[in-house]
Formats: C-alpha cells, structure tokens, sequence
C-alpha cells in the first residue's frame, strides 16, 4: 500500500463502523426494493424484444421436459424457441428453466428477479472495490451511484444477460486486485475463473476484463516479468477458456455462431463524425456528463502503477468495444450498461479523496449526519421517480390482446408478422410462433453491410407466399408501408379483424 493510501485509510469518513454498516444494507435493501417494484408486470418496460426472447427461450427449455401439457403447447413453445437464433450462452435462460420447474410454474418475474440480485451483489463488489483501490467510504458512494442511477434500475430488473454478465466482470476486477496485492496461486485461478464466466455469459465482457487485466499486469508488474509469471498464465488461461471453447463449438462443429457475425462489425462508420456525437451523447445522457468525467479524471488519482494500469484498461477496453460494435453501441442502449460500472469504480478514488479532505477539516458527527442524508435524499428521490414511472404504465392487459389474436390461429400455422418486439410478445403470449416481416431499421442495416435495399425489399415480398397467414398488430406500420399494404388487400382475404389486429389468410 502506498503512502498515499495510507493517508487516505487513516483518513476514515465513517468513523463508526456501526454506522457505515447500516447505510450499507439500507442502500442495498432500498436498492432491491425498487427493482422488485411492480415486477409481476409485464416485461415491456425496457427493451421487450430482449425480454421477451429470453422468455420464448426459458419457455422452451421449460416446456421441452414439462410433462401433463397439452401437446400443441409444448410444440408451440419448441419451435418459438428454436426460431431464436443462438447468440450466446443461454445462461439466464437456462437458470429460469430451473427456477420454473422448482417452484411449479412459468413466472417471469423471477429471472427479472434474478437479474436485480446479480446487480445488487455487483454493488457489494464495488463497496469492496473501494477499499482496495482507495477506502470504502469512496467505495459506498460509488455504490449509490450503482444502485440509483435511473437508467440502472430500469435496466437491472431485466430478463437479458447483460445484468449477470456485468456482475461478474465486477467481481472478477475484485478478484484480480486482490491477486496483485497478495499474489497467490489461489486467487489467480479465482480471478481467472470470474472472468472467464463473465466473458462467457457475454462475449463482449472480454474487453473489460481483458483491458483491466491487462493494463493491471503492463503497469504494475511489467511485460517481461509477465511472461515469466506462471500464475498470469494460469489466471490468462481459464479466462480466455470458456469463451474460446463455446465459439470453437459455435463455429466449425454445430455451426450455429456461424451467422451471427454478421451485421456486427461496420468500421465505415469510424468515419461519421455524426457517430461520435451520437455515442458520446448516448454514454452521457445515461452516466451522467459531469460524472464520467470526473471518473476519467481519477485515473490520474491513484499513486499505485497497477490500479492506475487496470483504470486505464477499463477505459480503453470500454472505447475499443464501442469501436467494434458502433451500430449497436448507437442503437442499444443497454450497450452502455458496462459504462456504469467502470464509472462507479472509477469515482471510488475521488469520492474517498473529498471525504478524507472533509474527515481531516471537520471532525464532529453531524458533517457525516448531512452526508449520509444526502446520499439518502439523492436516491430516495431517483427511487421515488422510477416507481411514478414504473406505476403509470400497466401492460398487464396486453397480454390478454395478443391471446385472443392467438386463438385465430391454429396449432402448426406458418405466421408472418407485423407486430410488437419482432412477433415475439405475439409469439409468447399468443402461443403462435412466427416469422418477423422485415422493419425499416433491418433494411437499413443490411444496406450498411453491403445488400442492395432492392434486393432485400424483393426477397422479402417473394416470401410472403410460404406462410399461411400474415398477422399485423401494426395497423398504423402497415399503413406507411403502401407497397405491401396494396399486395395484402389486392391478393388475399382479411381472416379475422378486431381492435389493433388484422389477419390475412395466405391460402387464399
């Protein structure tokens, strides 16, 4: 520990441990209560696309060995299931399926559960994180800012992966500093093996935890001595191990990650200026401007070589991974969902510096009293404007939409649709798997890789005839699309039609 880090431990903020301790299980008691908040609603608050494929997906698994179902239920549910397209590790999905068949039913709040503890333990991961990088009064500041910055809570009481995948990264940038400091065989197969979980729940962890992991070993050990340095390679190894031998499967024997490279990578859009506007606008508006760029500022904080090279790699595995995925770092919000860690471990070094300049200035209690409720008053009224949010909207009636669309249907129809979340709310709550009809946003990605807009628009109404039906729960999207409107009402039949819905028979 260097001398600097002396000083600002023997700088304590919370004298109290009595104290420290209970604002930490109230933050993280308020910060579980607001993501458990109207959980049981349906999942269309953030990003229901993601959502609600995860639960097509948890469905099958579910389904695949439920026994006393109907049949045509259990064959709706695998073959929705199996449209989805294998992009990673079906973790999340896979730990549902479990949870179903534990407590007797399909119930999606509790993977959106689920997902609101792995990021409350990231919390506690960044509490730990401050005292080995500054103090943990830094540390419990940097945890509020986890805990309630909107967007996190929206975000973290989800059913997608990005949550765990987060979690785990936090927990392994713990396990890696903790092997610098006291160089053990035992914590480098930890911080190995969090990693690699990390990176294979999600594959773009890999430039978080590589870029920590690295910039920690350039600058605080040395390139040479690492290369002499067993337990590096070992820690290297199971890190990269899972990753490697899930994308070995993928690609060259069952095949099924071959597709999925596709429509990733578009370094043509390094040369937009519009692009870096938008990308610094996106990770501004959910990080806060201010705040990312005192986090910034606080790489150069730390004395210690090592910390200060596992800052860094944070950072620039942040912008390296922006740089490899722009269209979706633009369109994706939840892209971004890494950036809030690394801000929160990062600003654990100034918040510690401001609080031990006041603890050496002002020693009564009642300068912490006004601290503490502070922290409070801030996430009292963040929480307070998630749950106004939360309560205005209740989707829990559109579930009984999609059902009475679904019952026009029958068991084994091929379906082409035009509806919420690319067919798959459609898909899950009206039991009737389908096929997407391509949206604007698709053309335009595909025209980005290279295909010609005719082309993609022409293969698309070619394929109208192999289905069976064409169901829109777009009514106003199929109106602006004229050319395909005219072809639906000149060719074939309206089958049924109510309030929100049409459905054409394309036997007919």
């Amino acid at each position: 520990m260097t001398d600097n880090e002396l000083n600002l431990q023997s700088k304590r903020f919370f004298i109290s441990q009595w104290l420290f301790w209970t604002v930490v299980i109230l933050a993280l008691t308020l910060g579980l209560g607001i993501r458990a908040y109207d959980l049981t609603d349906l999942p269309f608050d953030f990003h229901a696309t993601r959502q609600t494929r995860a639960a097509i997906i948890a469905r099958g698994l579910y389904y695949e060995n439920l026994e006393h179902v109907p049949d045509w239920q259990r064959d709706s549910a695998l073959e929705s299931a199996n449209k989805e397209a294998i992009i990673e590790p079906q973790v999340m999905e896979q730990l549902a399926a479990w949870l179903y068949h534990l407590v007797g039913g399909e119930y999606l709040w509790i993977p959106r559960l689920l997902s609101s503890l792995f990021w409350i333990s990231a919390g506690v991961a960044v509490l730990l994180l401050g005292r080995d990088l500054a103090t943990f009064d830094g540390g419990l500041v940097a945890m509020f800012y986890l805990l309630f910055l909107p967007y996190s809570i929206y975000a973290t009481r989800t059913f997608q992966p990005d949550p765990l995948m987060t979690a785990l990264f936090a927990w392994s940038i713990l396990a890696v500093i903790r092997w610098y400091q006291i160089r053990s065989f035992r914590m480098a197969i930890l911080a190995g093996i969090i990693g690699g979980l990390a990176i294979y729940v999600k594959s773009v962890a890999v430039f978080f935890v590589g870029g920590a992991f690295i910039g920690l070993i350039l600058l605080g050990i040395g390139f040479r001595q690492a290369l002499r340095d067993k337990q590096i390679w070992v820690m290297g190894f199971l890190t990269v191990l899972p990753m490697t031998l899930f994308y070995i499967f993928g690609l060259w024997i069952a095949g099924f990650l071959q597709q999925q490279l596709d429509y990733r990578f578009f370094p043509a859009m390094w040369r937009d200026p519009a692009f870096y506007i938008r990308w610094q606008e996106m990770a501004t508006n959910i990080s806060g401007f201010g705040t990312v760029l005192v986090a910034l500022a606080s790489i150069f904080m730390i004395a210690d070589k090592g910390k200060r090279g596992l800052l860094g790699g944070l950072w620039l595995g942040y912008f390296a991974y922006s740089m490899t995925f722009p269209y979706h770092t633009l369109t994706h919000d939840y892209y971004q969902l890494p950036l809030i860690l690394i801000v929160a471990i990062s600003i654990t070094v100034v918040a510690s510096e401001f609080l031990s300049r006041i603890a050496s200035v002002e020693k009564g209690n009642w300068v912490r009293a006004i601290v503490v409720l502070l922290l409070f008053a801030g996430a009292f009224f963040k929480v307070w404007d998630v749950r106004v949010n939360l309560i205005r909207t209740d989707y829990r009636g559109d579930a009984a939409f999609y059902e009475e669309v679904g019952e026009f249907i029958e068991p084994g129809a091929r379906v082409l649709a035009m509806s919420q979340a690319y067919g798959h709310t459609l898909s899950y709550y009206g039991w009737v798997p389908n096929d997407p009809w391509i949206r604007p946003g698709d053309v335009n990605l595909r025209v980005l890789a290279g295909a010609s807009e005719k082309d993609v628009l022409e293969n698309s109404f070619d394929a109208i005839n192999n289905y069976d039906y064409f169901v829109t729960t777009q009514i106003g999207e199929l109106n602006n699309t004229p050319e395909l409107k005219e072809i639906l009402y000149s060719n074939y039949e309206v089958f049924a039609e109510g309030d929100g819905y049409i459905i054409f028979n394309l036997k007919r």
